[in-house]
Formats: structure tokens, C-alpha cells, sequence
């Protein structure tokens, strides 16, 4: 009996691996990953629009226009009207609806490079997954973050004279960066930023919170949540600054001695906070 048991287990694991080895080795054949690697005549380019599904994407400074794609999609890429345009699109087949196999966890990436100029406008839009833009400036920059989605967002050391922000669950990630007039709102996401100046600007958060850390003392724009709290904390002693906060049903807190009934110096940076489930407090 013993013999049997262990010769029908024997059989059982021989057949197991014969069938995982073919199962691995249909889905290879069927479901290999898209590789682009090109560069861009970048003489004529003066924007950049980047339509994303679901990649990891990277936005960087570089040498020269290139883009740069691992994953299960297909890229079209083209330079209409002195504008790059980078789509991903769905036209790649998987075969299985579901995905069971272990080894085919995979994020799919992509990476785009802009060499040290001035865009005129840059454009992004995703699904999901995570956006990074990086040492980028530029006039203009729309980033949508599509409804059914939930993208993370981060800017790092960029320098943008205008930014159109939407994310409804895509949070925002504002790093070592100068923006001026951003109109920035989000559904069911925070809003956060560090070391940075935003000026002229807007920034709305629904069901979320505010929190921006170690500010430059230049900076000036409007912040209000619905449910959620604004924390607000300068890098330097602030100068020249008049604090307008409108909690709702919450409470407004100054721990800085500079400020005194909300104001120091001049009061010519104006900072006006609301919430209306939310507290306020300013460091």
C-alpha cells in the first residue's frame, strides 16, 4: 500500500510540473511583453502630451526627447504640429482574463525624456499607478487622472507657470518645486507638499486633507477642504504675511510666534484657508 501511495504521488507531482511547464510556457509565447526604446528629433518640439492606461510613468530631464516602454501594451508615438505624443493603447491581446500565474506580475513602464527646455504645454492623463514628473518646466501643464482611476502623482524640482490638476482618487505630491496659478483639485485624495513656492493658486481637496511642510515664506494662494484638515509649517520665518482661516465646524490654530492676530509685516502674502469639516493649523 505504501508503495502505491507513493508511486501515485510520484506521478501526481511529474504531471503537476509537465502541466505548469506548458501552461508557462503557452502563456510566454502568447503574452510577451512590448519593448520600445527610441529617440526623437527634439528640434522642432515645444510640447509633450503623454495618454497612459495603466504604466508606471517618469517624466525626466535628459539629453534629448526619448521614450522608453516595457509592458503588455502597445505604444504609438508621434511629433504632430511640434508636439510629442505618447498613447498607450489596449490593442495588445490577453489571452486570460484573469490573471492566476505568479510570474506574470509585472508593472508596465514607461519612461520619457525632455531635454533642459522650456515645454510650452505638457499633457499627462492615467488610469492608475504611479506618475512621476521630474526637473521638468514648463508653461502650461494639464494632468488629468482619469475617474475610475487611482494614479499617485509626484512632482519633484519642477518649475511650472501654470498647472491644471484632477484627480478624484489620484493623490498630488508637490516636492522642491515653484508653481505659480494651479488651479489643484481632488475628489478622494490629499493634497501634499514640500519645500516648495506656490503662488496665485487654488488648491481644493474634497474628502482629503492639505498638508504642506516647510513652505517658502513667498508663497500666496487659497486651500479649502470639505472633510479634511490643512496643515501649513514655513521653512523660514515668515515675512509680509496675513493669514485668512474660515474654519466651518472645526478650529484654527497659529503656532508661530511671528505671526500676531494673524499677520506679520506687511500682510501682502495673503494665505486663505476654509474647511468645513476640518481643523486648520498653521506652524
Amino acid at each position: 500500500m505504501k508503495k502505491l501511495f507513493l508511486s501515485g504521488l510520484t506521478l501526481f507531482i511529474v504531471c503537476f510540473l509537465l502541466a505548469c511547464v506548458t501552461w508557462f510556457g503557452f502563456e510566454k509565447q502568447n503574452n510577451q511583453l512590448n519593448s520600445v526604446d527610441k529617440e526623437v528629433n527634439d528640434k522642432d518640439i515645444e510640447s509633450l502630451n503623454i495618454d497612459s492606461q495603466n504604466s508606471k510613468v517618469q517624466v525626466k530631464q535628459g539629453d534629448k526627447f526619448s521614450v522608453t516602454y516595457k509592458g503588455k501594451k502597445n505604444i504609438n508615438i508621434s511629433n504632430k504640429n511640434k508636439t510629442l505624443h505618447v498613447h498607450e493603447t489596449d490593442n495588445t491581446d490577453d489571452h486570460y482574463g484573469l490573471n492566476f500565474n505568479p510570474f506574470r506580475q509585472f508593472d508596465d513602464e514607461m519612461v520619457v525624456t525632455v531635454p533642459d527646455k522650456k515645454l510650452n504645454h505638457l499633457n499627462v492623463s492615467s488610469k492608475t499607478n504611479v506618475i512621476n514628473i521630474d526637473s521638468i518646466n514648463a508653461k502650461d501643464a494639464h494632468i488629468s487622472m482619469k475617474a475610475n482611476g487611482g494614479a499617485h502623482v509626484f512632482f519633484n524640482h519642477v518649475a511650472l507657470e501654470k498647472l491644471y490638476y484632477r484627480g478624484v482618487n489620484s493623490p498630488i505630491d508637490i516636492k522642491h518645486s515653484q508653481i505659480t496659478n494651479a488651479n489643484i483639485k481632488t475628489k478622494q485624495a490629499s493634497i501634499t507638499s514640500k519645500k516648495s513656492l506656490i503662488e496665485k493658486s487654488v488648491l481644493l481637496a474634497d474628502h482629503g486633507k492639505i498638508d504642506l511642510s516647510r513652505m517658502d515664506i513667498a508663497s500666496h494662494f487659497r486651500a479649502s477642504t470639505e472633510y479634511g484638515d490643512i496643515f501649513m509649517s514655513y521653512d523660514d520665518d515668515p515675512q509680509n504675511t496675513l493669514l485668512k482661516l474660515n474654519p466651518s465646524n472645526g478650529t484654527s490654530e497659529v503656532i508661530n510666534n511671528n505671526f500676531e492676530d494673524n499677520k506679520v509685516g506687511s500682510g501682502k502674502q495673503i494665505l486663505e484657508f476654509y474647511t468645513n469639516h476640518g481643523d486648520i493649523y498653521i506652524n
